[in-house]
């Protein structure tokens, strides 16, 4: 137990939760307050409320994971962990019925249920596709060690009204990313690993070969390949090249 969790136990007078334990959260809008109990005063959200210039009340929901560090009369002391970024100011009470066990695999992996998805009209019919679909990308994708299933939805560029595509987030931040998946995909099992990267090499004749096709005179074109070029791989699968060239840009004649 941290000194924060410690600190926090002594601030239970009764039904301390022992061990120490991570919870998903049911419903959409948890108010965190400042004692447990239904008239206790919901926490204000004061970096919200300072950027929109209107009150706002921190509060948990489905993509939210946190930790429970006591109990009290069906409340809960709950600090947020996920996401972490939450986690130093979003520390309160809530209803003990709100909280839920997370569900793990043998190999300790953990397991989503339909109460950790957002459902709407549209992706209610393929409840139990969307479910198995996220839960495989979980397991299989190796870039996809962080996921939001409340992020699942039915994708609007890919599939067809027989073989739907659907999407799930993984990562957050800069390494966010939308993993795929179909129908059918998911009905027949189909392992849903990671993009591969293509060969650093290829990909910069690739780039190098799209800028001459560009280019008002592709003969002259010259890139560095020593100082200037630089090969990143993105968790989709995808790559980028970036490099410096020089070229013709005008005709000349004698």
């Amino acid at each position: 137990m941290d000194a924060w969790a410690a600190a926090e136990v002594v601030g239970c007078r009764s039904g301390i939760a022992e061990p120490i334990k991570s919870y998903r959260v049911t419903g959409s809008e948890v108010f965190l307050r400042a004692t447990p109990s239904p008239n206790g005063k919901k926490l204000i959200n004061e970096k919200t409320s300072s950027i929109l210039k209107t009150t706002w009340y921190m509060s948990i929901d489905r993509s939210t994971v946190v930790t429970e560090y006591c109990w009290q009369n069906g409340w809960s002391r709950v600090r947020v962990t996920t996401p972490d970024w939450l986690s130093d100011t979003h520390i309160g009470w809530v209803p003990s019925i709100a909280l839920r066990e997370r569900i793990r695999d043998v190999n300790g992996k953990e397991v989503f249920t339909d109460a950790d998805f957002r459902w709407t009209k549209k992706t209610e019919a393929y409840k139990k596709i969307i479910v198995a679909g996220v839960n495989k990308v979980y397991r299989e994708n190796s870039r996809c060690n962080e996921i939001d299933p409340s992020t699942a939805y039915i994708s609007g560029e890919k599939g067809t009204r027989a073989d739907p595509v659907f999407f799930v987030t993984c990562g957050r931040d800069a390494g966010a990313f939308n993993a795929y998946f179909s129908k059918s995909e998911a009905e027949a099992g189909t392992t849903l690993a990671a993009a591969k990267h293509i060969d650093r090499s290829h990909a910069i004749n690739l780039c190098e070969g799209y800028a001459r096709q560009r280019a008002a005179h592709p003969s002259t074109v010259r890139f560095s390949r020593v100082m200037d070029v630089a090969v990143n791989e993105h968790p989709n699968g995808r790559m980028s090249v970036r490099s410096t060239f020089t070229a013709k840009n005008v005709s000349t004649s004698s």
